[in-house]
């Protein structure tokens, strides 16, 4: 048979899937292959037609990359730990197992195992029969195992990647002797956004047991779980133009683009300069993208400054789903044609905020309690300091202060202090004069202060400032006036600073990352917003108002909320708070098929929690070697009560006092992703804990 005929055989309207008649499962079949394989190693490949091509190709690569046909185990270069690390750092893997997990495959049941890889061809997963497990496992073929092509030969899940496309190979098709008795059926998974190979599903079993539609089974459910991260992308899409939208007004005049993983610009502010305006410039965005979520995995999501193409230059935000890298939001700067900044005229600006106090939804008393308390603060120009879990309506409470407050006619300034340089941070806050750095404008710049002149600044996140920056901060509050970078001349202002944080405040002064003359001046006025948890009462009223806004905003007909689904909905821990929530409804009404909202419409997660409720579960109060040995728990929710001075001094100092976080980790006797995991829910950043502590000093 020649090789054209195998060709046609394998394709389809699924694609390249290998067809039944070429599949050798016959005891014929296979002594063929055998003699075929010897022959390929004694340096006479056969090329009569008894071997399909796909797998000589294999064969000579495998002959190739030196491996060993007498090979008896795959390696094993992952522990339990490292294993454990590797699906936390994957974000793909959750969705993957749970679409394995509830796939129908009890027909597997009878000698296969189902197993998940990674791009590298490393084992994430494997579920299925236990007989078949055990002895698969003699071969390591089991989770932190190699099964690249390059490391053990051919083989269906190492041959599947280094084609990239679906594969089944069955007996002595196999590279090594060792895996004849086996056959698999492997299928690649696709990002949906960069179209680039994720991971490999793969069905493996007993030669005998084996049967021409375990490729198709297998390509069904790397199709399945490709829908889920189709689903999953386009909800990190939508968290992409909501942060796109709300830096849009803090950044005034800017050119701001929001941009996918796979370099597409999802929207702008402006027309794309010619730099970025073809294929080429698509290029450069997704080169430039990889590099600030490189960055952003390492550092965090701080803000990065780099060069595009020529002297066009861009401030890129990471923008993180969780863990998972979703876009980037980018200012671009130096080489647009954009007016520049003005100080705001006295005119009435009603269009600076977008929400009021009348968006405050909820009739519990800690939602009253803080309704009041942000009343009582719309008559004063005292500062305010909001406080809470990401997600519980900061930025809300802060809009309508200042919509409620006698500076409404005047602008609403939001700033995301997380999201400024250390680099640019005082030019952001304070402005430039032409010439003061390299990159500066030649006609200078206003900053974020004089942007607000007599309205109100929104200092969100104040915590992830700088020491340098909060000390700036702090004589400007003091002082009522800024000096632009690159001038002596004081410019007096008059501007009302509400400022926020998801951080416990308490925690935060004992690291030092956090001064205590900032807090106490920030301080006079405090709102704790309680998490959507502890507020279950106004859950069907928020759910109702966040429905009728989706259903407006895609143009979607009424429908209603099924009571499974609403039982469920008030089953879920909601570790988002009112953001998940709202995400939630916008994606019942995007994809929910029927004439009601139904239980099955609602992400996993929440199905799950109708049938299985778990309690709160608080993360450790008094930190202690032993606390830190405790594994974090899925929805802890960040603490808001007071620490134990002493137990919390004993953790800073720790860390203080040890020069990397691998020796803090073995002075307390816990491994360093725990000391990690532990001290952010703790809102503490080991960065700034290791370099010198911030002396706070008082400033005249």
């Amino acid at each position: 048979m020649s090789r054209g005929r195998y060709t046609r055989r394998a394709m389809n309207s699924a694609g390249m899937i290998e067809s039944h008649a070429a599949l050798p499962f016959d005891g014929a079949a296979q002594r063929r292959i055998e003699h075929a394989l010897r022959s390929t190693l004694s340096g006479m490949p056969s090329r009569d037609g008894e071997v399909r091509p796909l797998v000589i190709d294999s064969w000579i690569r495998s002959l190739n990359a030196g491996v060993a046909p007498t090979l008896e185990k795959a390696p094993l270069i992952w522990n339990d730990d490292e294993l454990h690390g590797a699906r936390e750092s994957a974000d793909w893997f959750a969705a993957a197992q749970q679409t394995l997990q509830h796939q129908r495959t009890d027909h597997l049941a009878g000698g296969h195992v189902l197993t998940l890889f990674d791009a590298r061809g490393r084992m994430m997963l494997a579920e299925g029969d236990p007989r078949a497990k055990e002895c698969l496992s003699e071969l390591n073929f089991r989770p932190g195992a190699q099964w690249s092509e390059d490391a053990v030969g051919t083989n269906g899940p190492g041959t599947a990647l280094a084609l990239g496309r679906p594969v089944h190979v069955v007996g002595a098709e196999h590279f090594c002797e060792k895996w004849h008795a086996w056959h698999c059926a492997a299928a690649p998974v696709r990002d949906p956004a960069t179209g680039e190979v994720l991971a490999v599903v793969d069905i493996s079993g007993f030669r005998e047991m084996g049967h021409p539609h375990t490729l198709r089974l297998a390509s069904a459910i790397a199709a399945a779980v490709e829908q889920r991260l189709a689903v999953i992308d386009s909800e990190r899409k939508v968290l992409l133009l909501q942060q796109f939208a709300q830096l849009a007004g803090r950044w005034p005049g800017e050119a701001l683009l929001a941009i996918d993983r796979s370099g597409s610009v999802l929207a702008s502010t402006h027309d794309l300069p010619s730099q970025l305006a073809d294929d080429a410039g698509r290029e450069r965005l997704r080169a430039m993208l990889e590099r600030v979520a490189e960055h952003a995995h390492e550092r965090g999501p701080e803000e990065l400054t780099m060069p595009i193409a020529g002297d066009l230059l861009a401030i890129c935000r990471p923008i993180f789903d969780g863990r998972a890298h979703a876009g980037s939001c980018l200012v671009l700067r130096k080489t647009l044609s954009i007016a520049p900044r003005v100080r705001p005229p006295p005119a009435k600006s009603s269009n600076t905020t977008r929400y009021s106090l009348g968006d405050v939804i909820g009739a519990s008393k800690k939602v009253q309690a803080a309704r009041a308390t942000a009343l009582a603060a719309a008559r004063n120009d005292l500062p305010v300091l909001l406080t809470g879990e990401s997600g519980t309506g900061k930025e809300v409470f802060a809009q309508g202060i200042h919509a409620a407050s006698a500076r409404s006619q005047r602008r609403f300034v939001g700033v995301n202090c997380a999201s400024l340089s250390r680099e640019l941070v005082e030019s952001e806050f304070f402005g430039y004069v032409g010439g003061a750095f390299s990159g500066a404008r030649r006609e200078g710049s206003i900053g974020k202060f004089e942007a607000a002149d007599g309205g109100t600044l929104f200092l969100d996140e104040i915590a992830e400032l700088s020491c340098e920056a909060q000390a700036a901060l702090l004589r400007v509050l003091q002082e009522g006036e800024v000096v632009p970078v690159g001038s002596t001349q004081a410019r007096p202002i008059d501007v009302r600073v509400i400022a926020a944080t998801n951080r416990h405040v308490h925690a935060c002064l004992q690291a030092g990352t956090l001064r205590e003359d900032l807090f106490h001046r920030l301080n006079v006025l405090s709102i704790q917003l309680p998490p959507l948890r502890d507020r279950l009462d106004d859950l069907p009223l928020l759910a109702r108002r966040f429905l009728a806004e989706a259903e407006d905003e895609q143009r979607r007909p009424k429908r209603a909320l099924s009571s499974e689904l609403q039982a469920a909905l008030g089953a879920w821990r909601w570790p988002g708070n009112i953001r998940e929530l709202k995400n939630v409804m916008r994606r019942l009404v995007a994809l929910a098929p029927g004439a009601q909202l139904e239980l099955q419409d609602a992400p996993e997660e929440i199905r799950e929690a109708r049938t299985a409720r778990t309690a709160p579960i608080a993360a450790p109060i008094h930190p202690t070697a032993s606390d830190l040995h405790a594994e974090p728990q899925t929805h802890a929710a960040p603490i808001h009560e007071p620490l134990e001075n002493a137990a919390l001094q004993r953790l800073v100092d720790t860390v203080a006092a040890a020069k990397t976080m691998t020796e803090a980790a073995s002075l307390l006797g816990v491994t360093r992703s725990t000391l990690y995991r532990q001290l952010a829910k703790l809102g503490l950043r080991p960065e700034r804990i290791l370099r010198k502590r911030c002396i706070a000093r008082p400033t005249r």
